[in-house]
């Protein structure tokens, strides 16, 4: 009898008809593009200010792209696609809403002559194109913070500084992520660049170093000793014959060998004399020195010596 009457209030028309709407489905989110600009989702805002503004965005990098129409036809939809095309290329496939721009069979042509597969939305289901439908939020709150300027000077300012704000979902900026680069901002002019930074941080370290550093100069030809490391000899001999870098050169050995060292690993080889030849004994001036006679002690005939050296050196 349970069951019967069960089975009576279930098959009720009036009560079916009037029931709540049932439990929401799982989600399931779309794919996340492996590449930028691969999938697009758009749709049009407004009428805002007397304009209808068709919104793009890039489902991997979340860039959000916005361009303002008189109307919302096929026509100014296409012609604004390639003005998007023109500058990211064609996307692999555009997700839209079943209006009226995007059914038409004008917009159908376009998309088919381009190789671009148009998914729509299940009508009357907006969160199908729920990333097309954020943005339209997005850029209604964000053009109601820019009180200046014309509607074009208004959109340009809160565009600039979406695209280059990080994205909650991704965590870098959507301009950064499309484009493989930060573009410039006035945040730049406040704090310095990396490669500002990177040349103080190396000054500072080169300052900090070089108080202990010695400049020593080598040339090719040099003789000079070298950090040998194997266990017979800890400096070995050799020729200087080639520079590689500021601090680093090939050196011969003496048996024939050739090595690449650090100028820290370079000692010069020192001879008796620097340009490894004697003196020439012609070269050496002869100072007269006084005969000694038998009444003069061993320390008068010093007295006697200098003062001959003297009047040598100072004639």
């Amino acid at each position: 009898m349970d069951a019967e009457i069960e089975q009576t209030v279930r098959a009720c028309h009036k009560c079916q008809v009037n029931r709540h709407a049932p439990p929401e489905a799982p989600m399931h989110p779309w794919e996340w593009p492996s590449k930028p600009w691969s999938r697009i989702h758009i749709d049009y805002a407004g009428p805002l200010y007397g304009k209808m503004f068709l919104v793009c965005v890039d489902a991997h990098s979340k860039y959000l792209d916005v361009h303002v129409v008189n109307s919302a036809t096929s026509a100014n939809t296409i012609e604004k696609l390639r003005t998007m095309f023109a500058i990211h290329g064609l996307p692999e496939s555009i997700v839209s809403d079943n209006g009226t721009p995007f059914a038409s069979q004008e917009f159908q042509d376009f998309v088919q002559r381009n190789g671009i597969k148009h998914i729509r939305s299940t009508p009357y289901q907006p969160s199908t194109n729920g990333l097309a439908e954020r943005a339209v939020q997005t850029l209604k709150e964000g053009m109601k913070k820019v009180t200046e300027g014309s509607i074009e000077t208004r959109m340009a300012k809160f565009l600039f500084t979406y695209r280059l704000t990080p994205h909650a979902t991704t965590a870098i900026a959507p301009a950064e992520m499309l484009m493989g680069r930060r573009p410039r901002s006035l945040l730049d002019l406040t704090y310095p660049n990396i490669n500002s930074r990177v040349q103080q941080k190396q000054q500072r370290q080169k300052q900090s170093h070089d108080k202990t550093a010695q400049v020593r100069n080598f040339n090719v030809g040099d003789s000079v000793y070298i950090l040998s490391h194997n266990r017979e000899a800890k400096w070995i001999t050799g020729t200087l014959i080639k520079r590689t870098g500021p601090v680093s050169f090939v050196i011969e050995l003496n048996d024939g060998r050739t090595v690449k060292r650090h100028q820290n690993q370079i000692r010069h080889k020192y001879d008796q004399y620097s340009d490894n030849k004697l003196p020439d004994i012609s070269e050496i001036p002869d100072i007269p020195i006084p005969s000694v006679s038998n009444n003069q002690t061993d320390v008068e005939a010093c007295i006697c010596s200098d003062r001959a050296a003297w009047s040598y050196e100072y004639e």
